[in-house]
């Protein structure tokens, strides 16, 4: 399957782009009959999940062999997109996927009888490859028009996937709370309806993490309340990734950085969380990791090294995935590497912890980031008080924060920072300091 992967690769590398786009349709009776079946069996393949990848990938090559040796048939733009995918998930060739995921959206804009495969088309071409080359703040529109061709052809499984995507990215690209949890209900009482089952237990967690963001369920880091109970998902090996996706991000916001360290310290953990071939939501789940190691690791005496050497080695990656032109990776970036600054500073060099915090802040309002802004301003916050002393920024700091949370609709978090910095606010400077250095330089041992 690998090597058959590799010459398909090579063979449409070398054929020019023109010719790929003015391809004849497949009309062949005796060509049509195979092509059909080799499309039936990828389906069967792609379903039946990761014990079935290396037949999925045969079924692929052999399908995009068969467009360029006979013409177009009704899964040619299906298989063009599934071979990018894969030469990202197997050879991390991010220009290939791009290149072969431009292309099968030509063939489906130029032929009306690729229509039938949209849904799967923009499912796999938007959650798993463009965002590494394009904004997530224009993927809503392909993928509702995914999920709107999937309702109109009958398939219901990709029109719910692609609107599962599409509600993510609205959370990822920092548009209101309250949009969202709308959007989450909808979308999982319409999954449900259709009996599409994994989309909607996905979106639920996501649907209880908005929940315990805004302050409306009782919870705060458990993901039980009107959306769900974690009790019933989180020894489910189907539900494990979104499951561990929603719960690390409740834990950063409300500032249980354990957990999200020792996930990461899991290496059972790392074949679902592939930054090439994943879905786009796995770069904020390793940001989250690698957020949740670095405050660890300032806690910890004993696991200091280890937490810090895992939070680089992530770090790295979403490092050299920005300098490969991932446009939605940046704040990611720069807020890591002043968590990272934090722990290599020395005295008297915290100008460039500064620089550095006020960049992530900026590059993340810039761009419309509201929650990784005030996430950033949260974290400088806490340096400033803890470890250089400038109380009245500290609480500029402080107070920018909770205004952008209330602005993203966050007011469970807005009341836990109010707690938590209830006497900086309030001017109690001397009893805040001594529980602060408590906490962020106690030992964990």
């Amino acid at each position: 399957a690998l090597v058959s992967l590799r010459q398909t690769v090579t063979m449409v590398k070398q054929i020019p782009v023109e010719m790929l786009e003015s391809l004849p349709v497949m009309t062949n009776s005796s060509k049509l009959v195979p092509a059909a079946l080799m499309s039936r069996l990828g389906l069967c393949a792609w379903f039946g999940g990761k014990r079935n990848l290396f037949l999925f990938i045969l079924t692929i090559t052999k399908m995009v062999q068969m467009t360029l040796s006979f013409g177009l048939f009704e899964f040619s733009a299906t298989s063009f997109s599934d071979l990018g995918w894969m030469t990202l998930v197997m050879m991390g060739d991010v220009d290939a996927a791009q290149s072969f995921a431009e292309l099968a959206l030509k063939m489906e804009e130029n032929s009306k009888l690729l229509w039938a495969g949209k849904a799967r088309l923009s499912f796999v071409i938007y959650a798993h490859i463009l965002h590494h080359v394009k904004t997530l703040h224009s993927f809503s529109k392909p993928l509702l028009e995914g999920y709107q061709s999937g309702m109109r052809t009958g398939d219901k499984a990709n029109a719910m996937w692609c609107l599962l995507q599409h509600v993510i990215a609205l959370y990822m690209i920092g548009k209101p709370l309250k949009l969202v949890e709308e959007q989450c209900k909808l979308c999982v009482s319409q999954m449900m309806e259709l009996k599409e089952q994994q989309q909607a237990i996905n979106l639920r967690m996501r649907w209880q993490l908005i929940l315990n963001l805004m302050g409306i369920s009782g919870n705060t880091t458990e993901l039980s309340g009107k959306a769900m109970d974690e009790k019933e998902f989180a020894s489910s090996v189907a539900s494990l990734y979104p499951f561990l996706c929603a719960k690390i991000i409740a834990c950063n916001f409300f500032g249980d950085y354990e957990f999200g360290a020792n996930l990461a310290l899991e290496k059972r953990n790392e074949k679902w969380f592939k930054l090439k071939g994943g879905p786009f939501n796995v770069m904020d789940f390793l940001f989250h990791q690698a957020l949740s190691l670095y405050a660890m690791a300032r806690k910890s005496k004993t696991m200091r090294r280890t937490y810090i050497a895992q939070a680089d080695r992530i770090r790295k990656e979403l490092n050299d995935s920005l300098k490969k032109r991932n446009p939605n990776i940046a704040h990611y970036v720069s807020i890591l590497n002043a968590e990272r600054a934090v722990l290599k500073q020395k005295k008297n060099q915290s100008k460039i912890v500064h620089e550095l915090y006020n960049d992530a802040i900026t590059r993340s309002a810039r761009c419309g980031y509201v929650h990784y802004a005030a996430l950033a301003q949260e974290h400088f916050a806490d340096f400033l008080l803890s470890k250089d002393g400038n109380i009245e920024e500290a609480k500029y700091n402080i107070e920018g924060a909770l205004e952008r949370y209330t602005n993203w609709g966050a007011m469970g978090i807005v009341e836990h920072l109010h707690n938590k910095y209830r006497d900086v606010l309030d001017g109690n400077i001397k009893e805040f300091q001594v529980n602060i250095e408590g906490a962020l330089d106690g030992n964990i041992e």
